[in-house]
């Protein structure tokens, strides 16, 4: 299997250390949260509703990145994560602790509001094509090209993190649930754990959150604590 960076870009841009305890210190490294004001609650609300013409347009897209998850969706999140958890249980497979605790919290995953990966559960589990005992279960995906990052779970307990170019266990975004032959894909091992990939993900989201705070400074002349 292909090495990669976490972000899928070439081996030699892999970073060549990592913070010591990142299994027990992997959440200090979330983007802090972003307060909402009714000034940015308003910018959101006209994106969601397409009201996208005019001066404002940079600003709404910045608050509607920033604004937290709805409850229903993040119940919706939950539940596709429990349903997928306990498939992968009763084959074996052991999910990664951290990887549970961020999908179950939601106050973390209202902090990860990345430009373009986002988390995603899969629908179904799949197997690796090439080694069909290791089970390949949908973490994130890239919002605009499609592409994917997933756990790959190995029946001894072991896991690790990959990338492929379209998502494993996601039919339904194939036109009338036509799945191309995924034997086919490329899969690339982008990090040794879910705690690593996260690392970089985490640093990578809290420059997003710097540009969307610039963006939404001067919509607040009196101040704003972010």
């Amino acid at each position: 299997m292909n090495r990669v960076s976490w972000d899928s870009s070439p081996r030699e841009s892999i970073p060549s250390s990592l913070p010591a305890n990142l299994r027990e210190t992997i959440f200090n490294y979330l983007p802090p949260p972003v307060p909402m004001t009714p000034i940015m609650e308003d910018l959101a609300f006209r994106y969601v509703n397409g009201q996208l013409a005019g001066k404002d347009l940079v600003a709404m897209t910045a608050a509607h990145f920033i604004q937290p998850y709805s409850e229903d969706l993040h119940r919706r999140r939950r539940q596709t994560f429990r349903l997928r958890v306990a498939e992968a249980e009763a084959l074996g497979f052991v999910i990664p602790d951290i990887f549970r605790e961020f999908v179950e919290t939601d106050a973390y995953v209202d902090r990860v509001h990345h430009s373009n990966i986002w988390l995603e559960m899969p629908e179904e589990l799949w197997r690796l094509p090439s080694d069909p005992s290791r089970l390949v279960f949908l973490a994130f995906v890239e919002g605009h090209a499609g592409c994917a990052w997933h756990l790959l779970l190995a029946p001894d307990g072991f896991h690790s993190m990959v990338f492929c170019e379209y998502p494993f266990g996601l039919p339904s975004n194939w036109p009338f649930r036509r799945v191309p032959d995924y034997r086919r894909w490329t899969v690339e091992l982008c990090a040794d754990s879910i705690e690593e990939w996260l690392y970089w993900y985490f640093l990578d989201t809290a420059e997003d959150y710097r540009l969307y705070i610039e963006q939404l400074r001067s919509y607040h002349p009196k101040g704003w604590s972010a």
